[in-house]
């Protein structure tokens, strides 16, 4: 892939200038050449020579391949990585500030062909390397030249005077790495405009009168992204350092070192808000309530932390803990289970007995109930687990406060929404519980009793009979037996115990 970028002049292992025309026949050497070593014309490329490359070619070519240089040869400040667009970053450079051996522009401004050989690119980077050479001398030469090669009159306002290359270095790449080179110009500018510096560059006075490594406090609040205010509050209670000059009255002479905003940046990172939390599990709210009971959410303290995130829950730990989920759910999707359910219905609908969900959620948390697949969904609130263990650790059919819903479908086979039109049609009683979460619907085990008495789920019958529940119900109207079907259809279809008695006593069931 390095090879056949059209920037790609040297080959960083052996630091040796690349080849794209056979010695032999003068003709470029095709990639898809039957033969490895072998030109088209049989010349054994091998034995063809080659020459040493420079260690800014090189330099260059790691940085392509998304590796850091083996020297110091360009300005670029590769803390928070290397960006992806660097290689169009430094064509702009060339096509901006390359010039020829007599000093004058290769070509007009940003109007530089791409190049079609490695010759041709050596001749056009070869320039722009130059300049990097003795940093920043060099490159400041360059801009006091073409600064002052510019026409007097006109606009004398920086972005419009300057033009192109002004756009940029300021407005297109803005990138955290390409900061050196900004401050390069920008003093440059400061020093040689001879026009007014107005509210539209303001980010050119800021770089350009502030030390390098120290950034005044609204520069610091433009990096990480937060007010004035803020900054100002965890400076005054010393959870922010920052240096004040001796002649400076307030405020507006705090500076921030390099070192200080990129530990806050690192603190912003660290934690995040319960709204990203919430996000990142993909868990309903009641859910995220449980899991955050059940101690799976961890809190730093407000106290000591400098004022610049937006919540204090520890990002690391949560992150740690649902890659651990996914790679057991991954280990265990091989395991024949008859009925499973999503983390994210884990919840109120299954037990009012708050106790039992989060000591449940602990269970998940410490391993000792682990997900035996994943749903569609890639997030943590697709994980899917056994029913038939959540049920072991969660499910109390003898407690005083009654049973759920899903709890009386998962007895009688049916389904939770059929459950809830025989509760709606008060054929089985059921009962409020305010203290509960969302004020579920309790059923007295005492009352499914004389339900279950009383009435027969044709859902559950059918699956026995090799039936369905419109064949039943079909052959019970026949026989004068009509059971008790609800809005929605076939779901939830009663018959009652009494009526199949009298049909059996009367003869008329075969």
């Amino acid at each position: 892939q390095l090879w056949s970028h059209c920037l790609s002049t040297a080959c960083p292992t052996h630091g040796s200038r690349l080849t794209d025309r056979c010695q032999r026949c003068s003709k470029n050497i095709r990639h898809a050449r039957p033969v490895a070593h072998l030109c088209d014309c049989g010349s054994d490329l091998r034995l063809q020579t080659t020459v040493a490359a420079s260690a800014a070619e090189v330099d260059f070519s790691l940085l392509l391949m998304g590796e850091r240089p083996k020297s110091e040869s360009f300005p670029l400040l590769l803390k928070f990585g290397i960006p992806r667009d660097l290689d169009l970053y430094f064509w702009g450079l060339a096509n901006h500030f390359g010039s020829s051996s007599g000093g004058k522009s290769l070509l007009k401004a940003g109007k530089l062909p791409i190049p079609k050989s490695v010759e041709q690119a050596v001749d056009r980077l070869g320039p722009l390397f130059d300049l990097f050479e003795d940093w920043p001398n060099r490159f400041d030469a360059r801009l006091k030249e073409m600064m002052e090669a510019m026409p007097t009159g006109g606009s004398t306002g920086v972005a419009a005077k300057l033009g192109r290359w002004y756009f940029f270095l300021f407005r297109t790449f803005r990138q955290d790495a390409f900061e050196p080179i900004r401050i390069a110009a920008a003093n440059r500018i400061v020093q040689s405009h001879d026009g007014l510096l107005n509210a539209r560059t303001h980010s050119v006075q800021g770089i350009a009168t502030v030390q390098k490594n120290w950034f005044s406090v609204k520069e610091a609040s433009v990096e990480l992204r937060i007010s004035v205010d803020r900054i100002n509050d965890g400076i005054d209670r010393c959870l922010i350092s920052a240096r004040v000059h001796d002649e400076a009255v307030g405020y507006r002479q705090r500076f921030m070192s390099f070192e200080e905003i990129t530990r806050l940046k690192q603190l912003q990172f660290e934690h995040v808000s319960d709204i990203d939390a919430k996000s990142l599990l993909n868990v309903p709210k009641a859910v995220y309530s449980l899991m955050c009971q059940a101690g799976w959410i961890t809190r730093s303290d407000a106290n000591d932390i400098a004022p610049v995130v937006s919540g204090y829950i520890q990002h690391q730990p949560l992150l740690a803990l649902i890659e651990r989920l996914q790679t057991l759910a991954q280990a265990n999707k091989n395991r024949k289970i008859v009925a499973s359910v999503p983390l994210r219905e884990l919840n109120f609908r299954r037990t009012t007995n708050l106790q039992r969900l989060i000591d449940l959620f602990r269970a998940i948390a410490a391993g000792e109930l682990t997900p035996v697949d994943h749903d569609d969904c890639l997030s943590i609130g697709g994980l899917m687990f056994a029913q038939d263990e959540v049920d072991q650790r969660i499910a109390s059919w003898f407690v005083e406060r009654g049973l759920t819903i899903q709890q009386v479908g998962t007895l009688t086979g049916a389904h939770s929404e059929a459950v809830k039109s025989w509760v709606e049609e008060k054929l089985l009683p059921a009962t409020r519980e305010p203290l509960e979460q969302g004020a579920p619907w309790v059923i007295d085990l005492r009352d499914l009793v004389t339900f279950l008495q009383t009435y027969a789920p044709l859902a559950k019958h059918a699956k026995t009979c090799s039936s369905s529940t419109r064949g039943l119900v079909t052959r019970l109207q026949g026989i004068g037996i009509t059971p008790l079907a609800f809005e929605g259809g076939e779901r939830g279809a009663l018959v009652k115990l009494a009526d199949v008695f009298k049909a059996l006593k009367a003869g008329e069931v075969n």
